[in-house]
């Protein structure tokens, strides 16, 4: 499924996938758990070996790398929900010091296996009937769902098609915190948030719109919208709308970062087909 969304984006830039062989594109791919993995990889009636060259998490970048035949940086990256986010921020940053030409970033997320969701269920973090309620007071959880997200990046001189344009990435860790290892840091989201601004030469009142993480948790929503707050809101003159797209699709954990820079993207530019 990689493949093909891969495939698509490539096509939906201008280019021709074949015109690609032997060039500089790196492939950042966002995932967590490979499911797939799980259900063959210790499948008892078929052991073939291509559990590991098809279902291995290495292989989801990989196997694109290898069928295009590009040869710039090509790895899977697992940060569990950012995942996705954090390989736009690697392809980005590739892209600026020049180790590729283009990149393709993607986010997968299959929901194959029940184990997985018996987990997340035992750690609390899912909602009794299925449905993410994010930002509302009847929010206790959030529903798993499957998606793949795939992008290409280039820089915008050698863009035949653009629908938008990164202007900065970067990352933090919220490091030891006494409520656990799973417990969000508004503290932390909000100084990442600030010194994104601060680099860019930005002011919070140029924000028209932010599209948040939003789990739909007890815990998570509040924590992250007290980070907005006290990030962008102090400052502001106007009101700063917001939105989340699990609202609509739930929660696709590795890829869900990808899933909202492509909702931002695909409401801005109908947004301004249909206004403008």
């Amino acid at each position: 499924m990689l493949l093909e969304h891969a495939y698509e984006a490539v096509v939906d830039a201008g280019i021709n996938p074949k015109q690609l062989r032997g060039s500089r594109i790196g492939v950042f791919v966002g995932a967590c758990f490979s499911e797939s993995e799980k259900t063959w990889f210790y499948e008892k009636l078929q052991v073939n070996g291509f559990g590991i060259t098809g279902c291995s998490r290495a292989m989801l970048a990989n196997r694109i790398s290898y069928w295009l035949g590009v040869t710039g940086p090509s790895y899977t990256l697992d940060s569990a929900c950012s995942s996705s986010l954090v390989a736009l921020e690697h392809a980005y940053r590739c892209l600026i010091d020049g180790q590729c030409e283009g990149a393709i970033v993607g986010g997968s997320n299959l929901c194959l296996h029940p184990y997985v969701s018996l987990q997340f269920s035992r750690l609390g973090v899912l909602s009794p009937d299925g449905r993410s309620k994010v930002f509302d007071i009847d929010a206790d959880g959030y529903a798993r769902s499957e998606t793949i997200s795939v992008i290409y990046l280039q820089k915008a001189k050698n863009a035949k098609r653009i629908y938008a344009t990164l202007v900065y990435g970067k990352t933090n860790c919220d490091g030891y915190k006494e409520q656990g290892i799973t417990f969000p840091s508004s503290k932390m989201q909000s100084k990442l948030m600030k010194e994104c601004y601060a680099d860019c030469n930005l002011s919070p009142n140029d924000l028209s719109y932010l599209e948040c993480h939003g789990t739909g948790t007890k815990v998570g929503d509040p924590e992250e919208l007290y980070a907005i707050e006290t990030a962008i809101c102090k400052e502001r003159t106007n009101p700063l709308l917001i939105g989340a797209v699990k609202s609509n699709m739930g929660h696709s954990e590795p890829a869900s970062g990808l899933c909202q820079v492509v909702k931002v993207i695909l409401l801005i530019f109908f947004f301004l087909k249909k206004y403008l």
